[in-house]
């Protein structure tokens, strides 16, 4: 991460999170943009280390040399529900600490924190956020590139590996809440999530009425709940498959590891021929060539993938499956069967010993009464389908979502990583962020 943002002269701070369950998830601050001086950094100053409940934090930064201002559009004619009196966001030379909300930027399925500063600064929500006046944080989910570490566990033990987006809404989200309006000392901050990053969000605010008071507004890129019409040919084999319970039997372990080998390779094949790395990202991704610099291709590819446990991706073959069974949103935790011994006999995890049901509880999205949510979606996404991303909107409360755009011609990593979204996408974020300020 230090090279894509030190490199541009930006500041950074890594700090380590630990989780409830003990698994350290490794989450970096941009606390201002790239114009500002260090003193004028809010919340713990100096880039020191810091400590929070259930968790602990180095922290490291450097302070670029600036340079020209980032040239970008902070405010733009948006669709539904903005108006042109709402602010492009809190002024970026002021020094009080008030005048830097926090936002917390939360990656997707096999990504990780670098998905927001993978473009240049004038292309990148982070750095664009940075500039703009916002306490930037982005973290990262347990078991990826940046969060391979646990109090009492190694990544080469299948425990480590025992996990799903269950747990990541469950510990990982609240963690990192909890953490950063610690380190900030404000009462709420602004989240922004893509593809997983909006999976893990509704659970974790379908969940928790405390996790609902700390935002002050959830901003969902191409949201992943209702998962029916998914068109990726990876997923829909999975699913077809029932992969699910062949990862059962197979246990935790794993899936895509992120390797430096690996990602040289990739990035060498993207640097000799970008189509036919693009092409590999369609066939898991999807995503618009003509809406990509190219030339960060191998830049990209050194982050993603960025590897999760094959726990996860057997959920998502369960989500599939289960969408296309459902007129609704069943939206449920992890799926253990109904078998709980194996033929020899020997006990197995099981729904009813994990829940005490047959059938794995649903997250109940009619409570997410709060924060105010702001759907942003692709008309061409095959992972979040429109189609599936209406039937997520019918099954919210009236009212909550303040803001809802489609972009026709965006797939599924146009939100991140198309260079037009600085236009289409991100002078709404930065109004809707302006609009609900934390309180």
């Amino acid at each position: 991460m230090t090279h894509l943002i030190t490199g541009w002269g930006y500041p950074l701070e890594e700090h380590f999170v630990t989780t409830a369950d003990g698994f350290v998830l490794g989450v970096y601050r941009i606390p201002h943009g790239r114009t500002e001086a260090a003193g004028s950094r809010g919340g713990t100053s100096g880039g020191g280390a810091g400590t929070s409940a259930g968790g602990s934090s180095s922290s490291e930064g450097s302070v670029g040399s600036g340079g020209e201002p980032v040239r970008h559009s902070s405010v733009g004619s948006v669709r539904r529900a903005l108006s042109d009196s709402d602010g492009a966001g809190p002024s970026a030379a002021d020094g009080a600490a008030a005048a830097r909300p926090p936002v917390l930027l939360w990656h997707g399925l096999l990504d990780s924190s670098a998905a927001w500063v993978l473009n240049e600064p004038d292309e990148s929500l982070g750095f664009i956020l940075a500039d703009a006046g916002y306490d930037v944080w982005m973290a990262n989910t347990r078991g990826n590139l940046f969060s391979r570490n646990h109090t009492g566990l190694d990544p080469g033990q299948p425990a480590f590996w025992d996990f799903s987006w269950d747990d990541m809404a469950a510990y990982d989200m609240p963690a990192v809440v909890n953490y950063v309006l610690k380190q900030t000392g404000a009462s709420q901050l602004a989240y922004v999530g893509h593809s997983q990053g909006t999976t893990q969000a509704f659970a974790a605010l379908a969940s928790s009425p405390a996790l609902r008071r700390r935002l002050s507004l959830a901003v969902m890129l191409a949201p992943a709940v209702h998962m029916g019409n998914i068109r990726r040919l990876p997923f829909e084999i999975l699913a077809a498959l029932d992969a699910d319970r062949i990862f059962n039997w197979l246990g935790p372990m794993e899936f895509l590891p992120s390797t430096k080998a690996a990602a040289d390779l990739f990035g060498a094949l993207c640097q000799e021929t970008p189509l036919t790395c693009a092409s590999v990202i369609t066939a898991v991704c999807g995503f618009n060539p003509d809406n990509f610099n190219l030339t960060r291709l191998p830049t990209m590819v050194q982050y993603a993938p960025s590897g999760t446990s094959v726990k996860t991706i057997a959920q998502w073959a369960q989500a599939i499956r289960r969408s296309r069974q459902q007129r609704r949103p069943l939206f449920q935790m992890y799926d253990y069967g109904s078998m709980c011994s194996l033929p020899s006999g020997r006990p197995r995890t099981c729904n009813m010993r994990v829940y005490h049901s047959l059938e794995p509880p649903s997250y109940d999205l009619g409570a997410i009464t709060s924060p105010p949510l702001a759907i942003f979606h692709g008309g061409l996404d095959k992972l979040a389908d429109p189609g599936d991303v209406a039937t997520l909107l019918l099954a919210l409360p009236q009212g909550a979502v303040v803001y809802e755009q489609l972009e026709p011609t965006y797939q599924h990593l146009d939100l991140t990583w198309g260079i037009d979204a600085r236009q289409r996408i991100y002078p709404a974020v930065l109004q809707l962020l302006a609009r609900f300020p934390p309180v």
